[in-house]
């Protein structure tokens, strides 16, 4: 006979779930997986937004093979390498990824230029809303259609699921489970937005972690990330620190900054290489 009792809880599931759900709640409610994104952070200095519309401008006339070309030479360029090329992969794939990648770049550049009308886009609001708002069913169902038909969520295969997941099994949480909870903010306030993505995603973390809703929110928040904690490390050189993703966020703000720097520059090469002309210097030329 099985053991009679609460299940079990795997913390470090529950911890990977609830990262995967806040992302995807974000991409729904601003088309970002996070708050902040590279292209919210200002480009070094010595790049306009004039400069940054010209590349928007070539991007957009660029065929997915003259992509996959200026791309090819940029990362041999940065690496100092030849790039590797496996013949297995047909030339539609490579295409497609382009596509994909072509698109992605124009819509992080134009959120730099418009943040407000590109991440806080006011459709993604709207669909937000219908879905934490819900209490019927139909209601449910509408906000998860809609939000499948995303253009963020349809172009990138990583969001594509969660809506359907919603309506597979977590049409009690949303419709019962979370209006009889207190600890839920109920309150039309924008700035309570973060608090119920986060409560949401805990919840249906939980959920795809094969507990209740409430469990998963109960443990996720009120994990330690001290010494001791369920996901504390210890690594060489007396190295310790807690492994959620969190805290991990936490950890690479550095490497962040840095990557967001690098990402700049690698457009910055990759629009040189494709024939668009630096920005003119303010001081004449002289050094």
């Amino acid at each position: 006979m099985g053991k009679r009792g609460p299940k079990p809880v795997d913390i470090g599931l529950l911890n990977c779930f609830e990262h995967e759900w806040y992302m995807a709640l974000h991409v729904l409610r601003d088309g970002t997986p996070f708050p902040t994104w590279p292209s919210v952070v200002a480009p070094p200095m010595g790049i306009s937004k004039a400069q940054i519309q010209s590349w928007i401008q070539r991007l957009r006339g660029m065929s997915d093979d003259e992509f996959l070309e200026i791309n090819r030479r940029t990362c041999e360029r940065i690496s100092g390498k030849p790039e590797p090329h496996d013949p297995r992969v047909e030339p539609e794939v490579h295409r497609q990824w382009a596509s994909r990648e072509k698109e992605e770049e124009i819509a992080e550049l134009e959120r730099y230029l418009h943040p407000r009308k590109i991440v806080a886009e006011a459709e993604h609001k709207e669909i937000w809303n219908s879905l934490w708002r819900a209490k019927r069913l139909s209601a449910l169902k509408k906000a998860c259609e809609v939000w499948a038909g995303l253009p963020d969520v349809r172009r990138d295969w990583r969001w594509g699921g969660y809506p359907k997941y919603v309506l597979d099994y977590g049409k009690k949480f949303f419709l019962k489970t979370k209006w009889r909870d207190p600890r839920f903010p109920k309150s039309d306030t924008v700035r309570l937005d973060e608090s119920r993505i986060e409560y949401l995603a805990r919840g249906m973390a939980g959920i795809q972690a094969g507990v209740s809703p409430t469990t998963g929110i109960e443990r996720l928040r009120n994990m330690s990330h001290s010494t001791g904690g369920p996901l504390w490390r210890k690594e060489g050189g007396g190295r310790e620190y807690c492994g959620c993703w969190r805290c991990g966020i936490k950890l690479s703000t550095p490497a962040h900054r840095w990557g967001v720097e690098a990402w700049w520059n690698g457009v910055a090469l990759f629009m040189k290489l494709a024939g668009v002309k630096g920005p003119k210097r303010q001081d004449g030329g002289k050094r």
